[in-house]
């Protein structure tokens, strides 16, 4: 008994010991079995019952057509689709348009009998109706952009410094009405470097404009990525590095187009195969769908989207849609609820609450709640030229009209924010993949088997979009939502923070997402102990989230160059109509750039193509300067009118320093291509690309340049030059300091506990000293016994001799 004992006390204390130390075990929660991206198609159907066969969109078309009416329909069959399959279609009734090339599935024509039929077909699996699709928009104005993340560069652990991020290195298709790439901020063949179009039929025509209507698609994309020329880089897209591929599906998306380009995508996105572009295909921005509903897993835009992700690891992002609602209903897009999909919501253009427009969830149905928010109030981008400026030119009495940019709002403004901002993170870190996290559900389908289907997971961009994300209080305590279309309850997600049915995870915050994918990777890939080999190659995002506020950081650097350099690129342009009569455009280049109090001399460097002979064209060109602030130009150069580059210096000596100045282009210009210029136009456009470079030089002493604006209207100043001695400039910046990234299987060592086991050798002694103590209270004991035993045998000696007792 007494050594059960003393052995119960050794394992206790050991196991004590052990869980200890199992406490230091911080590896990645586990990461599914097979391959990241694997998807099994005909394990896919085999795993789903068919419940029903026809969505029920099929049911209300044909409750609201006639007994010949012919209806479009997408079938799916059970894979792999056979000839017997398409055959039977055909007995049916159906006229079969085309064939998928993705999924086991066709587009057909058929009366009411024919979907009856093929309702019966033992190998059918699914049947939805091509139903005509939404753009999600509305008018107002203003623009939104992530550019503070542009002019943070990053340092490595050894200090070794890198560009900030802008996007470069992927690739965004714009899934729309299409894009007007002849935009100077779209440049056809440099930002578009491919546009198509396509009808039904499957055949994808390359166009310059596929937007010729609408104009929905060309603003989606110059928020996604626009490079910002015609106006000095103020309406730049989120992410201005990137390149984008249209896809017009013409002016009113069907089930038809967007699963025909959404098949484009897959096709186009593999994993490893070489392809016309060198930036691979990363993300799709979606700003369409039907109406509202829940997700639907054997919808074909599901399936479909879910392949992408899963298979070549491409985000698809859809907008939640423009129908409001108080939580009562689901009034969101089912697209944008497909687990695998991001769901954008729309925020006020200040982030102070939702829009009132931007569709909501169910109360408790978590499917169905927007994933992330972003702006999509006033946003002003790019305007499809051909749709607004031949409208507009063809009424009376407007002036001062932009003819490059417009104002709309919708969750359509929203989505290709997060597509830009998504693509900003995946530059960070491009390996970043499907997570073993499963997208928040109510119990209920929890308790159906949510949490067994694979398909349910998310990817780790959301999962940084939705820990970034700021989450917006309500302003008041109004219900069922408050003055900023905010609910007043929430539920608590995978990383412990709010989320509700109106705004998701919050409003997207960029530098937080790249400072979380940033950690991220660092984690992942450096080798932290000197081995040669990564130390946490599969570690999971809630280590980097745990980190990424360490690396973010304001640095204070004095440099000895005594120069400080900004140039930024733009295109001006001038319009006139058809009787020659130049149009009143308010087309604004300018440019605002803090020139410092102590600042001696500025030179201004302005280049630009005099002739553009492919547009038969020509213009004259010079930059100049507002430097009171008043409107009224007080500098311009000088020089031959088609002199292709000025340069000037300019002493600030008695000048108004310490503030901002305003640069801006002015010029004429002429077009010879008469005839061809209106073909399908209302009026005459001449475009030429400059660029202004402005050097600042500062004599010998030290001198303070204060923090520097991050709105894209206003430039952006850098050090250059050679060290001179005596000249010092003091700078203030933000970066990325990767080297603040620590092992998290390192032991923090602390005064108290010197060495990295020391504590351990602590708990250590103290188990011993325990098992000690409970030896020596068991031998006492035993020891006690043995003289009890003694006196009890020296009484009975006592009792029988008549001798006394034994005491003491």
């Amino acid at each position: 008994m007494r050594a059960r004992s003393i052995v119960a006390v050794l394992v206790l204390s050991g196991l004590i010991l052990v869980s200890l130390l199992a406490g230091l075990d911080l590896s990645a929660e586990g990461i599914p079995d097979g391959t990241p991206f694997g998807f099994d198609l005909e394990y896919w159907y085999q795993g789903r019952e068919r419940a029903t066969d026809m969505d029920p969109s099929i049911s209300r078309a044909i409750e609201a057509s006639g007994p010949d009416e012919l209806l479009e329909v997408v079938i799916q069959f059970k894979p792999p689709m056979s000839r017997e399959d398409i055959g039977a279609a055909e007995d049916a009734g159906f006229e079969i348009i085309r064939e998928s090339s993705v999924l086991p599935a066709v587009y057909a024509r058929g009366d009411r009998e024919a979907i009856e039929s093929i309702a019966r077909y033992s190998d059918t699996f699914w049947i939805e109706h091509n139903i005509e699709m939404e753009f999600l928009m509305e008018m107002t104005t203003t623009v939104i952009n992530a550019t503070k993340v542009w002019n943070s560069p990053i340092v490595d652990s050894v200090g070794k410094e890198y560009p900030a991020i802008d996007g470069q290195g992927v690739t965004v298709v714009v899934l729309d009405s299409g894009i007007d790439a002849g935009h100077p901020d779209l440049d056809y063949g440099e930002k578009v470097i491919k546009n198509y179009k396509s009808d039904s039929d499957g055949v994808w025509r390359e166009v310059e404009n596929g937007d010729t209507s609408s104009g929905h698609g060309t603003h989606c994309a110059g928020t996604v990525a626009g490079n910002g020329d015609a106006s000095a880089g103020a309406r730049s897209g989120v992410a201005v590095g990137a390149k984008l591929i249209g896809l017009s599906t013409g002016e009113a998306v069907s089930i038809f187009n967007a699963v025909g380009a959404l098949e484009w995508v897959y096709e186009h996105s593999k994993p490893g195969h070489t392809y016309e572009w060198d930036d691979p295909i990363r993300v799709v921005s979606n700003s369409w769908g039907p109406g509202p509903g829940d997700y639907d897993p054997q919808d074909t835009i599901a399936i479909l989207s879910q392949k992408l992700t899963f298979e070549n690891n491409v985000l698809v992002i859809f907008a939640a849609s423009n129908s409001g609602g108080d939580g009562s209903d689901i009034q969101t897009n089912p697209y944008g609820n497909v687990p695998s999909n991001v769901a954008v919501a729309a925020f006020q253009r200040d982030g102070s609450g939702v829009a009132s427009f931007s569709s909501r969830g169910e109360v408790g149905i978590y499917t169905t709640y927007p994933d992330i928010g972003a702006p999509g109030v006033s946003i002003w981008s790019t305007a499809a030229r051909r749709t607004y400026i031949s409208l507009m030119t063809k009424q009376t009495g407007l002036s001062n009209i932009d003819p490059y940019y417009f104002a709309i709002s919708g969750t359509s403004m929203a989505t290709p924010h997060i597509a830009g901002v998504t693509a900003l993170i995946l530059q960070a870190y491009p390996g970043l993949r499907i997570s073993d996290i499963y997208e928040e559900a109510e119990q209920a389908k929890i308790d159906a088997g949510w949490l067994n289907d694979t398909r349910n997971r998310v990817h780790e961009v959301e999962l940084i979009l939705e820990a970034s994300a700021r989450y917006v209080l309500p302003s008041d305590g109004e219900e069922p939502l408050a003055g900023n279309y905010i609910p007043q309850n929430y539920s608590i997600g995978w990383n412990g923070e709010p989320f509700d049915f109106a705004q998701g995870f919050g409003l997207v915050q960029v530098d937080r997402a790249i400072g979380i994918a940033l950690t991220l990777k660092e984690l992942r890939e450096r080798d932290f102990d000197g081995d040669g080999r990564a130390d946490n190659p599969d570690i999971c995002v809630r280590h980097a989230i745990e980190q990424y506020d360490g690396i973010m950081k304001v640095r204070e650097r004095t440099v000895s160059t005594g120069k400080l350099y900004s140039a930024w690129n733009g295109e001006w342009s001038r319009f006139s109509n058809q009787t020659n009569q130049i149009i009143p455009m308010n087309h604004d280049t300018s440019k605002m750039v803090y020139i410092p109090e102590t600042a001696s001399e500025l030179e201004v460097r302005f280049t630009f193509d005099p002739w553009n002979t492919d547009e038969k064209s020509a213009v004259s060109l010079y930059a100049a300067i507002d430097w009171n602030g008043d409107g009224e130009t007080d500098w311009t150069q000088t020089g031959s009118p088609l002199q292709d580059a000025r340069f000037d210096v300019i002493s600030l000596s008695g000048l108004p320093t310490g503030d901002y100045w305003s640069f801006n282009v002015e010029g004429q210009g002429i077009d010879w291509n008469l005839g061809e210029r209106f073909r399908e136009t209302q009026y005459k456009e001449v475009k030429a690309e400059f660029t202004m470079s402005l050097n600042l030089t500062f004599p010998q002493g030290d001198h303070v340049l204060p923090p520097q604006d991050n709105h894209a209207q206003f430039a952006y100043w850098k050090p250059f030059g050679d060290r001179i001695e005596g000249t010092n400039i003091n700078i203030t910046e933000y970066y990325y300091d990767l080297g603040a990234v620590k092992d998290p299987n390192a032991v923090e060592e602390t005064p108290e506990k010197e060495g990295g086991m020391g504590w351990l050798l602590v708990l250590l002694v103290l188990a011993i000293l325990a098992t000690v103590a409970v030896v020596v209270y068991l031998k006492r004991s035993q020891l006690k016994g043995m003289i009890d035993n003694m006196r009890n045998k020296g009484n009975v000696q006592a009792k029988e001799s008549g001798a006394s007792p034994l005491s003491g």
